[in-house]
């Protein structure tokens, strides 16, 4: 988005732009407005009539008119900041009642023109059609209209913004600065009535008082300063000209200054924060100055040695040249809120480790030896075991740690509690911590005795799709369960109850999803005139998704045939389907025999219409077996490669356009009018030629053939071609017809599969035989 001011108007220009309503000065001299007439230009007196308005929501309209007339536009909206933080419409013009109600409330921190020009307290400018993404069914945002908006600055306050629509053309300084200074008037005017007693009542009925203006200033001050202590904020306040910087009392403290010792010197600020962190407060400070605002995250030392962690934010105050004054700012100590981050992150890590080390894990039990190995010692526990619900009893699925007998001690226990109704069904809903010998006898059946040397114990509900079951942690002396103890063996009862689960669920799903990628693609290739055909699917290394790759052979009218091979974005089940839909779509137009670059037109309105959010890329590739002629058009895919029976290959450039799906048809750049090619394609998927020699072999494929992490794109490809010459050559004797393309498929998809990560392979090999 641009943006811009600019800092003159010629005398006498008026400051309007040329559109329709230039030059026009409705209600002049109106004796309502002050009757302004003589030698004043357009702009002086609608500055004026705005000035003198005495109704505060009629001032919106003036100023809403005056700013439209000098953009030559009749549409605009004027947006008022409320008490509660939320920017509501207050004046209206050109608009539909249905797209106003459609925007009357905007939070401030949207990406919206006017709310981005009340968080940047500065003109905004741009083009609605940025907004077309996320408010695709908004037809103001299809338009190619610009927008320009002005914030209503009394000094550094903001009391809402103007948003005016534009031909699209950037505004020339002359109206930036005519639509700055209404704006401006107004905001000063709406002030002072406010100020006043009056309101401001808005389109949708509501009154926009200022309630804080009715509060004693002295009243806010003491409310702000009970917020600011009950919140523990410091506050500063720094005079760049005089390099003095004053600071409350409790900003003193965080920095381990005594307030009465503080000189309000910047160095002994400084001094005051830690060495390494000096030099980022200092480029902080810098950045400051062009961005007006300050953020900073100093240490401070304390003479003891302490460190404490401060969060710092500010603004910066500009004279009337807008050079920078001063910075004041607040201060918050986040040194507990840092240490609670930094325990948590601590915590993450841990789980995060118990997690990878029980993934590979092949059994039960070794499930159970990986996380006790990790886990008890953090908890100072000294066994685990999980017991798993089968029928009407408990059984244990694995164990750690326990000495001769005590784990029949307690699978007798666990049998019991499953003859207990009530108390199964409490286990198996929620944790019971058990900090003692004492305490074990409570919630378990009368009788019932603490197990061998064990004073202590946790119990977790452990219950997956696949998993009912208790995981019980015990300690061989008593022990008080802190929160973060309870946090702890929680999630610990979690991780163990996935991995068990996993095995069976995984194989589960990956079964599921290689069916549905196996329905999605073609279920035989057949015979073809004077070709040969060898096609791969190779699901990626993850294993666990299944993507959008694709290939297939389509009828095309006559002797032709049509080969595609492409990819519709994401890993996903969703991906698989769109890729099914598109597939089965443009396998019934290749029937029409509309020629490739047609079909991928036709794809690509299929795919916008579908409206997925995913694009495609695709290569379709006419051939014929008799003449083998290959008509190719491109759709933001891999360049094919061409394999001579020779040996050589060369990658063979072909015309393309934009993935599918990106912009619907007539709607891409450089596509409007464009006339339909001979076989009904547009300008957008031009179609190329080239003859297949006999002998010679077609290559398509998708992007995991080639990609590999940390590899460039090029380079990998120019290695595809290197392979396929060698493979060719050390397996052909020179002169002869190249062997199986079968043997051909595999030995390329070979190294891919080899890899520890590979993403999806789909691959298509086309020859002419020579006979």
């Amino acid at each position: 988005m641009a943006d811009g001011t600019a800092d003159e108007v010629t005398p006498g220009s008026g400051g309007a732009g040329t559109g329709a309503g230039a030059g026009a000065d409705p209600g002049a001299g109106d004796a309502a407005d002050g009757g302004f007439e003589g030698p004043y230009t357009s702009l002086q007196r609608a500055a004026l009539r705005v000035l003198a308005c005495t109704d505060s929501s009629r001032l919106l309209g003036l100023a809403l008119d005056a700013c439209l007339e000098r953009f030559g536009s009749g549409h605009g909206v004027v947006y008022l900041l409320h008490d509660d933080g939320w920017l509501r419409l207050a004046a209206v013009r050109g608009y539909a009642d249905d797209l106003a109600e459609r925007f009357r409330t905007v939070s401030p921190r949207t990406q919206l023109p006017a709310a981005q020009s009340v968080q940047w307290r500065r003109p905004v400018f741009g083009d609605f059609g940025e907004y077309r993404k996320d408010y695709p069914h908004v037809e103001l945002f299809r338009q190619p209209y610009g927008f320009a908006a002005f914030p209503l600055l009394v000094d550094d306050h903001c009391l809402g913004a103007a948003l005016l629509q534009t031909d699209g053309t950037p505004p020339t300084p002359p109206m930036v600065v005519a639509a700055t200074m209404i704006t401006t008037a107004c905001a000063h005017r709406l002030e002072h009535l406010l100020a006043l007693g009056g309101s401001v009542e808005t389109p949708g009925g509501t009154r926009l008082g200022r309630a804080l203006s009715l509060i004693d200033s002295r009243t806010r001050k003491t409310r702000l300063e009970l917020a600011m202590t009950g919140a523990d904020i410091g506050f500063f306040e720094w005079d760049f000209g005089t390099g003095r910087i004053t600071c409350d009392e409790r900003l003193c403290r965080m920095l381990g200054v005594r307030p009465y010792e503080f000189d309000e010197r910047i160095g002994t600020f400084r001094a005051a924060l830690h060495p390494d962190d000096r030099r980022a407060f200092e480029a902080a400070r810098a950045a400051s100055l062009d961005s007006g605002r300050f953020t900073a995250s100093p240490r401070a030392v304390h003479a003891g040695g302490t460190v404490r962690r401060l969060a710092m934010e500010g603004r910066v105050s500009q004279d009337v040249r807008r050079r920078p004054q001063g910075l004041v700012g607040i201060v918050r100590d986040r040194t507990e809120e840092h240490r609670r981050e930094a325990r948590d992150a601590a915590r993450r890590e841990f789980l995060l480790g118990v997690t990878r080390g029980v993934t590979n894990a092949l059994s039960t039990q070794e499930v159970i030896d990986t996380a006790a190995a990790r886990v008890l010692p953090v908890l100072g526990a000294r066994t685990l075991a999980l017991f798993v619900r089968e029928r009407h009893t408990f059984e244990p699925a694995g164990s750690y740690g326990f000495e001769d007998g005590e784990l029949d001690r307690m699978r007798a226990e666990a049998r019991a509690v499953a003859d207990v109704p009530e108390l199964l069904a409490g286990l198996l809903r929620q944790p019971s911590f058990l900090p003692s010998s004492g305490s074990f006898h409570s919630p378990f059946p009368a009788g019932s005795a603490p197990t061998g040397a064990l004073r202590a114990w946790a119990t977790l509900p452990v219950v997956t799709q696949g998993t009912a079951g208790i995981c019980v942690i015990g300690f061989a002396r008593p022990h008080r369960f802190s929160e973060d103890d309870k946090a702890l063996c929680h999630a610990t009862a979690g991780v163990l109850a996935q991995a068990v689960d996993r095995s069976r669920v995984l194989d589960l799903r990956r079964e599921q999803l290689t069916e549905l990628q196996h329905l999605m693609l073609p279920g035989r290739v057949p015979d073809l005139p004077g070709l040969d055909v060898a096609v791969r699917y190779v699901p990626g290394s993850d294993g666990l998704e299944v993507g959008g790759d694709w290939y297939d052979v389509l009828p095309s009218g006559g002797d032709g045939v049509v080969v595609t091979v492409g990819d519709v974005q994401g890993h996903s089940a969703p991906a698989a389907a769109v890729m099914g839909h598109l597939r089965v779509a443009m396998q019934a137009y290749a029937k029409q025999g509309i020629g490739p670059g047609a079909l991928l037109r036709h794809g690509n309105r299929i795919l916008c219409d579908l409206d997925t959010e995913r694009f495609a890329t695709c290569t379709a590739v006419e051939v014929n077996g008799g003449n083998g002629l290959l008509r190719l058009a491109r759709a933001g895919h891999a360049q094919p490669l061409l394999l001579e029976p020779d040996g050589r290959v060369r990658e063979l450039p072909v015309a393309g356009g934009i993935p599918l799906g990106c912009f619907p048809n007539g709607e891409r750049d450089g596509a409007d009018g464009a006339e339909a090619g001979p076989d009904g394609a547009d300008d957008g998927y031009p179609v190329t030629e080239y003859p297949l020699p006999p002998g010679a072999t077609l290559l398509l494929y998708t992007d995991g053939l080639v990609e590999r992490r940390g590899e460039d794109y090029d380079a990998s490809v120019r290695a595809l071609a290197d392979r396929l010459t060698r493979l060719v050559r050390e397996d052909v004797p020179t002169g002869t017809e190249p062997g199986s393309l079968d043997a051909l498929a595999d030995a390329l998809v070979a190294p891919a599969r080899a890899r520890e990560w590979h993403d999806d392979i789909a691959l298509l090999l086309l020859r002419r035989r020579t006979a």
